[in-house]
């Protein structure tokens, strides 16, 4: 039997996501992340006084960054990925390899906030997909685990995950006693 026993819920879900090295310059794939950190910033500051407003520009936000994501030819682009998350890192299929130990930017959009998140986190392994065929692009999957210096976008994503976790319970509820609903 297995000692292991895991800090946080993981599940398996559909995310706007897109990664990068941590290495590998901003400023060539995306001339734009500086602005979206200054939109984003008012949009934290404007949002305890006036939440409609802020709602609103973080919609208009997301709407162009999807926009940009889908006309990107970059391959690291925001795009929905199968993913496996929880509150301590985050897993997941690619075409580029990563060694283990690297660092990777990881942005996503979580369902709950609809604001991008953009995380920091260590590779802790990545495996090659096996083809179904010779004709399909090679895929690796990468395990990440965030870093800690990053506690206010942590729990941003622990609070996305604990709340699929409460779905995911109480649909699990109704399945197995649809009396008590």
């Amino acid at each position: 039997m297995s000692s292991e026993r895991r800090d946080y819920f993981r599940f398996d879900t559909s995310l706007v996501m897109g990664w990068r090295f941590k290495e590998d310059d901003p400023g060539t794939e995306d001339p734009l992340s500086e602005i979206s950190l200054q939109i984003n910033t008012g949009i934290n500051d404007c949002a305890p006084e006036n939440p409609t407003l802020a709602h609103l520009v973080t919609l208009l936000n997301n709407k162009i960054d999807a926009i940009r994501d889908e006309l990107s030819t970059s391959a690291q682009k925001r795009r929905k990925r199968r993913v496996n998350i929880s509150g301590s890192g985050i897993s997941f299929t690619t075409t580029r390899e990563a060694q283990a130990g690297s660092v990777v930017e990881i942005s996503l959009i979580l369902p709950t906030t609809n604001t991008p998140v953009i995380v920091l986190a260590d590779v802790v392994d990545c495996k090659r997909v096996p083809r179904e065929s010779q004709e399909e692009q090679e895929q690796f999957r990468l395990r990440t685990h965030y870093q800690r210096q990053q506690e206010t976008l942590a729990e941003q994503i622990v609070h996305f995950v604990s709340k699929k976790q409460q779905e995911v319970l109480a649909e699990r509820r109704h399945l197995t006693h649809p009396d008590l609903l």
